[in-house]
């Protein structure tokens, strides 16, 4: 019907005929990335793989959970060469990650304070609390084993990208059939909802 609306899952188009750069972003290139992206946030980075799984669950969220996929294998190797890292030199290692961007030392003392608290357990909860997984994975040495906190990793990440993505994935289904929005529009929402989420953010840091 030529005027049915768009579906619920996203455009009609395949990603074979879709824009230049939606093809790099849902295709090979963009997992690629998400991978680079969940390594790099994993150690010294500071923004999260959470933007870009959430573009692509906008743009294509049928293809999003290989970019989680990637994602979350990124962090599991960052997690496991910080984790060696402060296991043969942990104040070395706490000192770099500190002077990592927006890390504070009540980050540093709230995953001590989690570890002691939950054990194990404070892998799962970083994720909601604002307290960046690399910080985990630095205190980690003194408090689990290497293989728990790993396998721990997978799920913990991957359960934070797989919510970001539902959430990004339903609104922009739900947008694009009120009013039909193109996807150009919707990255640039995208971009505006992720810039004003991180003033905020990074702004609530600078006061505490």
């Amino acid at each position: 019907m030529p005027n049915a609306p768009p579906t619920a899952i996203g455009p009609s188009t395949t990603l074979e005929n879709s824009r230049p750069w939606i093809r790099f972003l849902a295709g090979n290139p963009g997992l690629f990335l998400a991978f680079l992206w969940g390594l790099a946030e994993g150690t010294l980075f500071f923004v999260v793989p959470d933007v870009l799984l959430s573009l692509v669950a906008i743009l294509r969220p049928r293809r999003c959970w290989r970019h989680i996929v990637a994602a979350t294998g990124g962090a599991l190797i960052a997690g496991a060469v910080l984790y060696g890292w402060a296991a043969r030199d942990l104040r070395h290692a706490r000192d770099t990650i500190a002077g990592v961007p927006f890390i504070t030392n009540q980050m540093l003392a709230k995953a001590d304070q989690s570890y002691r608290a939950r054990g194990i357990g404070a892998v799962f909860l970083g994720p909601f609390s604002g307290t960046p997984y690399k910080l985990y994975a630095v205190a980690a040495p003194a408090y689990v084993r290497e293989l728990p906190f790993l396998t721990a990793t997978v799920p913990a990440r991957a359960e934070r990208f797989t919510l970001v993505c539902l959430l990004f994935g339903f609104a922009a289904s739900w947008i694009r059939q009120k009013w039909q929005w193109s996807a150009k529009r919707l990255a640039v929402l995208h971009g505006f909802i992720w810039i004003l989420f991180y003033a905020f953010y990074w702004n609530l840091l600078g006061r505490n």
